[in-house]
């Protein structure tokens, strides 16, 4: 399998062709009041799952790239934590590269911890509408000077090589854009200032040492807003490697911004969305140097394809390893149906970018050092009753078998998967279900006993004799919106409006005209609102919040704002509260304006917090030591809900 085959790098060999590219991740790592560990113990983790190459999160090089949550690379404290991470994921055979970066004209200076201004090479006007600092060139010199030097730092600690950031918008790519670099001097002749700091890099490493390049394969940016376009920076990419002095290219899109949400695309993109360009950026450099092909690709076979496709060299499976970080070892020991696959929901990774990162089904991301703690033997093996089937039950009793007790998982419904079920009328958010699908076959393997259709209650707590009880019953939502109604529309829960069954009676969406309160601005209510455009209902949302999906990421209101909306026309009404429904009408009020609405509609979709099911925790609580988790402690979403499962069955 070519996947699992070694590739050098210069003169370092990479033991397969598995990249975990460069990704925001505990940034505390930077911080020079930081021991870093929760970062090493995160890419130890998938150094110890197989992973061939580990590209680090980049690093601010120079003080003024610093922004809010980032830190500027610190040479006395970040050289003993380079010699650290580099020897514990050396012990497991893989490699590793730091990646340098610094952001130029991007941000606002009133977030910086000087209030420095921003430097960009022609005083670039910010996304944010902020003027910047046109540097000099000693200014200039000053900034490459700071990307040597970490390199140096880096690689005489430890680290095989660093990787110039020249995507996303950054200060490497502004210097080749039009729209960031108008200058007039040597540093706006064409490639001057990458082809110099590309030298100095490579002066600094030495001859021995890895240097990669990344840049966007398509930057988003049309030619008269001052953007470079696909087939120039193919052209770009072969000069760049021409100098001889990188070993290795990389790729990304867009150039910061919004086109961070396309390039690192949600469940509504498809697998190996990029690939095409990634195939003409390696017919553009001639193969001269191996080249990691990235943009969705999560499974092992659609990685082997590019690969002997020959559209790259290396396989970028970042999001892959965030969910599973023994994908290697697992393909290797032919167990790759065991791989736990990515969803894609960017809930927890790439939409918590400036946070600790996590991942929705993974809750060991970011954990692992407390979850080793956790995973000792255990004294005392127990009979383990968990009541609910939704992701947290199921969750909570993989992991409590996982550690030897015995456990038995009822469910009232005929299938596990709570209400995350519902996504399967939401389009592509089913691939939501693969979370719940792995687990159900884990559960399977681990002789877990399953019962659904099963309603737990005080007799059947009895009959079982539970040493321990995890109650993960979940949560309702309601109808209520807290409004006058003459009962002339149809007011449905969010569920109801999902599952399209009011009351145990199937209904059709088709061709009915709904409004939806959105109360929430959450996950939730995007994916209903999308589940009823996709089976043909007219809708309309409104929402007290000045904007739609306040609580989202910025991958899904992408999404939502240039794709869902107006491909099924869905009208929004923002700062818009619902007043009455009278006569078949809904009567609004537009909260700024005061401007009264009224339309007719034929249901009402109520999209408001949850109510938890915890009524039984009492009665369990008098049977065995109980433990609440998920919906049923606090309705939130599933990501967290696994979570909750997965520390309850560790700690049961």
């Amino acid at each position: 399998m070519k996947l699992l085959s070694p590739i050098n790098l210069g003169s370092i060999e990479i033991r397969n062709r598995v990249v975990s590219t460069a990704h925001a991740a505990f940034l505390e790592f930077f911080n020079p009041v930081s021991d870093g560990e929760r970062y090493m113990a995160y890419q130890e983790r998938r150094a110890q799952g197989g992973a061939g190459l580990l590209i680090f999160t980049a690093m601010h090089v120079h003080p003024s790239s610093q922004i809010p949550n980032h830190y500027v690379f610190d040479a006395k404290t970040m050289a003993p934590k380079f010699a650290q991470i580099s020897t514990r994921l050396h012990r497991h055979g893989a490699k590793c590269i730091s990646q340098l970066f610094h952001f130029g004209a991007q941000g606002k200076s009133d977030t910086r911890d000087d209030f420095h201004p921003l430097w960009s090479f022609s005083g670039t006007t910010t996304l944010e509408g902020e003027a910047t600092h046109k540097m000099t060139d000693e200014e200039i010199e000053e900034v490459i000077d700071a990307f040597a030097f970490a390199a140096k730092v880096a690689t005489e600690n430890g680290m095989d090589g660093v990787e110039l950031h020249g995507t996303h918008g950054y200060l490497i790519q502004q210097s080749f854009s039009p729209f960031a670099n108008q200058r007039d001097d040597k540093w706006g002749q064409d490639l001057y200032f990458v082809k110099t700091l590309a030298r100095r890099v490579r002066e600094a490493i030495g001859p021995d040492k890895i240097l990669g390049f990344r840049i966007s394969a398509e930057d988003f940016i049309k030619p008269e807003d001052g953007g470079v376009g696909h087939a120039r920076l193919c052209q770009i990419a072969s000069e760049v490697v021409g100098t001889g002095f990188f070993n290795y290219l990389n790729h990304s899109e867009g150039a910061g911004g919004v086109h961070y949400a396309r390039a690192i695309g949600s469940f509504r993109h498809k697998f190996g969305e990029y690939l095409p360009l990634t195939r003409n950026l390696r017919e553009a450099i001639g193969g001269a140097v191996p080249l990691i092909g990235v943009g969705k690709i999560p499974t092992p076979d659609l990685a082997e394809q590019a690969l002997e496709a020959e559209d790259c060299d290396l396989v970028g499976m970042t999001r892959a390893q965030i969910a599973d970080p023994d994908l290697v070892a697992k393909v290797a020991a032919g167990k790759s149906h065991r791989i736990r696959t990515c969803t894609g929901s960017n809930q927890g990774c790439f939409e918590r970018a400036s946070h600790p990162i996590t991942c929705f089904q993974n809750p060991e991301v970011g954990e692992e050092n407390r979850f080793r703690a956790l995973d000792v033997p255990v004294v005392q093996l127990k009979n383990v009753l968990v009541i609910g089937g939704g992701p947290a039950g199921m969750k909570a009793a993989e992991i409590a078998a996982r550690r030897g007790h015995t456990v038995t998982l009822v469910e009232a419904s005929d299938r596990l998967g709570g209400r995350l079920n519902l996504v399967e009328s939401a389009g592509d958010a089913k691939n939501l279900l693969s979370a719940t699908a792995w687990v159900e076959k884990e559960l399977a393997d681990l002789n877990v006993a399953i019962r659904v259709q099963t309603v737990a209650d005080e007799s059947l707590i009895r009959q079982m004799k539970p040493d321990a009880i995890i109650l993960a019953t979940g949560a309702y939502t309601t109808d209520d919106l807290d409004v006058p109604t003459d009962g002339s529309v149809q007011i449905l829960s969010s569920d109801a409006a999902a599952a399209g069954v009011y009351e145990g009676t199937h209904f059709e969406i088709a061709n009915t005209r709904a409004l939806v309160i959105d109360l929430l601005g959450s996950y939730e209510t995007t994916l209903v609102t999308e589940s009823l455009a996709i089976r043909g209902s007219t809708v309309t949302v409104a929402t007290p919040a000045p904007v739609f999906g306040r609580n989202i990421g910025v991958s899904h209101a992408d999404d939502f704002s240039r794709t869902v909306f107006p491909k099924y026309g869905i009208r929004l009404l923002p700062s818009t509260v619902l007043t009455e429904i009278s006569q078949g009408r809904a009567l609004l009020r537009n909260t700024v304006s005061a401007q009264p609405i009224e339309e007719f509609f034929d249901i009402v979709v109520a999209c408001r917090s949850p109510k938890p099911q915890d009524a039984l925790f009492a009665v369990c609580s008098k049977h065995a030591p109980t433990k609440l988790v998920g919906d049923a402690v606090a309705p939130r979403n599933a990501m967290l809900a696994f979570r909750e499962g997965d520390r309850a069955g560790r700690t049961v």
